[in-house]
């Protein structure tokens, strides 16, 4: 293993945020050192995909690997919520390339070869442990292959922390703090051969998937916990998101958790009725406790923080690898404006925080269960929906409509005058037709 003993950037981890600005920055000309402590593909949740995702491939010139894998086309979202059933397509909002559902292992493994190719130096298996910044001028990054005791350094002149939940920058400097508005466990598991629903309706038998679209299904349980349903090419992850009281009741019964995961499987109106023939796929079961957090700081001398390594929003919207590749191609522009002019490091690192800051911010606030944000917070998220388009803005109350968090939306978008953005575009059905 040739690791350097210098390079331009080190990018801690390989996901889509990691791999991303690994691309981005080599094909500037930087030379860009990646290390992810696993071998991929490896196994990672989190596998409904909005089409926002495709103009960063587009960028990046890696969108006809992902459109040649052959990945499963959505058509857009069924929720169930308080009982009342309404759904939506992508393509009643202009956007000209497919939602998908995706195998996250795949999906990444794509994004990290075709980082390699683009001269990022990859190195797996290879954890990195801690960085020691020197007034932001130089970076030291300590790494150590997996199975090996000793360590060893390699210098830099920006850390770049893509390392996921795991957020190895944010807990050595200790800037993120658990999100007390998500206090929720998630737990998921996989099935074969489950019904889905596609956009007219109806529910399908599995084979029928390439050639009737699903949607991705969503249902509210225990008042503000849900549920997600999304077939892939061989099997559907099911997954049930569990608010704090629920948690603590499950503690106190004797049940397992897998065992309570598959017994609200079979209990939960219409979730039932598509896996009614599903068979589980045993020892697929995953558990994450207190999964969402914010940061406190988004970077500083000598470092950014990308993705999930800098913060994780309540997946209801599948919002996170839009985030991952925005975070990606933002710091791929302070960076390379840093370079160039090393004077402007300090405000380029400024631009950064704050639009990303308002990215989550409006991410956050469209899932909270309840609006709630104090003046400052709610100035950066009525910000950041004004630079959105009108299309984007209609989509963002169509789908916090559909999971009647809608009063959040209306709160954030209202302009001066107290009018505020509305759409049409959804209906509700009387029943899904099985």
């Amino acid at each position: 293993m040739n690791i350097p003993k210098k390079c331009d950037v080190v990018v801690i981890g390989g996901g889509p945020a990691g791999s991303s600005i690994g691309t981005m920055l080599s094909r500037q000309g930087y030379d860009v050192v990646l290390f992810d402590k696993a071998r991929h593909p490896r196994y990672v949740v989190g596998e409904s995909l909005i089409p926002h995702f495709w103009k960063y491939c587009e960028y990046m010139g890696v969108d006809q690997r992902i459109d040649d894998d052959g990945f499963i086309q959505k058509a857009g979202g069924t929720v169930v919520w308080n009982g009342v059933i309404r759904q939506m397509q992508f393509k009643d909002f202009g956007y000209p390339r497919p939602a998908l559902h995706v195998e996250r292992d795949r999906f990444d493994h794509i994004l990290l070869k075709y980082a390699a190719e683009c001269g990022v130096q990859v190195f797996e298996e290879v954890a990195a442990t801690k960085v020691d910044f020197h007034d932001g001028e130089q970076s030291r990054v300590s790494y150590r292959p997996n199975g090996e005791k000793a360590e060893n350094e390699i210098l830099c002149r920006f850390v770049v922390d893509a390392s996921g939940q795991h957020a190895v920058l944010a807990k050595q400097l200790n800037i993120r703090v658990i999100d007390e508005g998500f206090r929720f466990m998630s737990i998921w598991g996989y099935f074969k051969d489950s019904k889905y629903v596609a956009a007219d309706g109806r529910a399908y038998a599995f084979e029928h998937l390439r050639k009737v679209p699903p949607t991705t299904f969503v249902s509210n349980i225990d008042g503000w916990g849900w549920l997600w349903h999304i077939p892939q090419r061989e099997s559907t992850s099911v997954g049930l998101i569990l608010p704090q009281d629920q948690m603590k009741a499950i503690k106190a019964s004797d049940e397992a958790l897998e065992a309570y995961f598959l017994r609200r499987c079979s209990e939960i109106p219409y979730l039932n009725r598509l896996l009614e023939n599903a068979k589980y796929c045993e020892g697929s079961f995953h558990v994450i406790r207190d999964y969402s957090y914010r940061p406190t700081k988004l970077a500083g001398p000598g470092f950014f923080l990308l993705g999930d390594a800098a913060a994780f929003i309540d997946p209801i919207f599948s919002i996170g690898i839009v985030l991952a590749m925005y975070s990606a191609y933002l710091a791929s522009w302070a960076i390379d404006r840093s370079f160039k002019r090393p004077e402007s490091t300090a405000n380029n690192q400024a631009i950064f925080a704050q639009q990303f800051q308002m990215r989550l911010a409006a991410s956050r606030a469209l899932a909270l269960p309840r609006y709630g944000y104090g003046d400052d917070e709610s100035q950066k998220v009525q910000t950041s929906i004004q630079f959105e388009t009108s299309f984007e803005q209609e989509l963002m109350y169509v789908v916090s409509t559909l999971t009647t968090r809608s009063e959040n939306f209306v709160e954030m978008s209202r302009n001066q005058n107290g009018q505020h953005v509305t759409s049409n575009k959804y209906r509700k059905l009387e029943d899904i037709l099985f």
